[in-house]
């Protein structure tokens, strides 16, 4: 009997020795299946938020930081070019678990309700605190001095689940970023501002003598690279942050990119270089711009055909089957855009509609805010088309023109005439909704006046921008519907 256990026992330790070996080998033949994959394409595609100076920010059109040195150290083992996708940060998770990139750096903790839908490296990059940063007057002194105070915090990040846990009898303000945070400090708006260290370092540098940063640290914490849920790319992630933190590039990286002596300008003129001119932050204005006019054009166009075909599905009289289904689902599209916001909209479409597409973002916009201006567009044409007295076409009729001819030739153009200046309105609304692409990290015109900001930490010089180019796109289509509107107007009868 001992003999037969001894023998057991010797084929049990002989399964789980080749169990383990075959394990090995299956999780190294993914790990070389996806690294083939991306060296197939030639590309390794990384999200981030270039709005966390200085592991990512944006230098002109270009984004730079450490995170993104690192990523360029990883696409460069792998002998692939590194492809960058600008998001939210709350849309990082979404863009993981969608497959739109293969990892993700953003100066990201791990956290359990983050770790539900992606996957964390088991090696981190940068050991961070998170500090607090207060008016350099402030009689903040500790943490416990947080209490029933008025804090920001970046959403969605660690500090801001910490302070609201910690601190429920205090006001949390949640901001897209850091630096809008510590904006709404200096401007009086709340006491305390909760950010990791170092980019609380930078922004004390660029704000001399206004803020500061308290030795009492809240908590420590570590940056980790993020993947989709289950994929093989986390391992061999694993070893490159091991061999980048064991050579010192990654204390190298990090050193160049420690904040030296702001740029922050003094002075009207010095506001406006440093805003528009100082590293060719004009570059992003430009292409915010040509992105606006992009989408809005295209949406326009989408948004016209699809408002024309809902026009004329209401006020058809014919009474089949399809007719009566195509009067449904236009009723169901008018009742769900109208009722929800454009922003949601947009989300869905890029998230979850398009999410396996290959169309640009600038593409996807133009469809998500086509759809929306559809069912506005088809409401004006309607209330114009209702508008034609019933007799014209019913004189149409008479002539010998048929019921889709009579709407075309004779009904549509008057109610077009009808309604041109609503038309002109929906167009000039359009403009100024396209203003939430860049929740999707598209760079539109108030994007660019964001980057801006965050960069320089100046609010004046951007936004004042970006609201005279809006003002100026408005005014000159003001004035030509005002143009078309007294042509049209020499046709009419006296």
């Amino acid at each position: 009997m001992k003999e037969f256990f001894k023998t057991l026992l010797r084929i049990s330790c002989f399964l789980f020795i080749f169990y383990m070996l075959e394990s090995r080998q299956y999780i190294f033949a993914q790990k070389e299946d996806i690294i083939s994959e991306i060296r197939e394409r030639g590309y390794i595609a990384l999200v981030t938020n270039a709005e966390f100076e200085p592991f990512e920010y944006k230098d002109g059109n270009e984004t730079v930081g450490i995170d993104i040195d690192i990523a360029k150290e990883i696409a460069k083992s792998i002998g692939v070019e590194l492809r960058i996708k600008d998001v939210s940060f709350d849309a990082l998770p979404l863009e993981l678990s969608r497959g739109n990139c293969d990892f993700a750096l953003a100066g990201i903790s791990y956290s359990e309700d983050k770790d539900q839908n992606v996957d964390f490296s088991e090696e981190s990059y940068f050991d961070a605190k998170q500090a607090i940063v207060v008016p350099k007057e402030s009689k903040i002194k500790h943490e416990d001095d947080l209490y029933g105070k008025k804090i920001g915090v970046h959403m969605g990040t660690t500090g801001d689940i910490y302070c609201t846990e910690h601190f429920k009898n205090s006001e949390i303000s949640r901001l897209p970023n850091s630096t809008l945070a510590v904006l709404e400090m200096i401007s009086g708006r709340i006491d305390a501002v909760v950010i990791d260290n170092l980019p609380a370092k930078n922004l004390v540098a660029k704000h001399a003598g206004l803020i500061k940063v308290l030795d009492d640290y809240l908590f420590e914490e570590q940056y980790r690279a993020v993947v989709p849920e289950g994929s093989e790319l986390r391992d061999y992630i694993d070893e490159i942050l091991k061999e980048l933190k064991a050579n010192g590039t990654i204390d190298k990286i990090v050193e160049n990119y420690v904040s030296g002596p702001s740029d922050f300008g003094h002075g009207f003129w010095g506001l406006i270089y440093n805003g528009l001119i100082n590293k060719g932050r004009y570059i992003n204005i430009i292409e915010g711009l040509c992105n606006t006019i992009k989408i809005t054009c295209g949406a326009l166009v989408i948004g016209v055909f699809i408002g024309s075909i809902i026009a004329f599905a209401k006020l058809n009289k014919s009474k089949n089957i399809l007719m009566w289904l195509l009067k449904k689902l236009a009723d169901f599209y008018l009742t769900v855009i109208r009722g929800t916001p454009v922003v949601v909209q947009l989300f869905v479409i890029y998230y979850f509609i398009f999410v396996s597409t290959d169309l640009s973002k600038v593409a996807v916009a133009m469809i998500a805010f086509g759809i929306n201006s559809g069912a506005y567009v088809g409401v004006v044409l309607q209330s114009g088309i209702l508008s034609v007295d019933s007799g014209q076409y019913e004189a149409a009729r008479s002539l010998g023109l048929s019921s889709k001819d009579a709407m075309i030739k004779v009904i549509f153009p008057q109610a077009l005439k009808n309604v041109i200046a609503n038309l002109c309105n929906e167009f000039i609304d359009l403009i100024k909704e396209t203003s939430v692409a860049g929740f999707i990290g598209i760079m539109d015109l108030s994007r660019a006046g964001d980057i801006i900001r965050t960069q320089t930490l100046d609010p004046f010089v951007p936004l004042l921008t970006v609201a005279f180019i809006y003002l100026l796109i408005v005014t000159t289509l003001s004035s030509v519907m005002d143009l078309i509107e007294r042509r049209l107007r020499k046709s009419d009868i006296r």
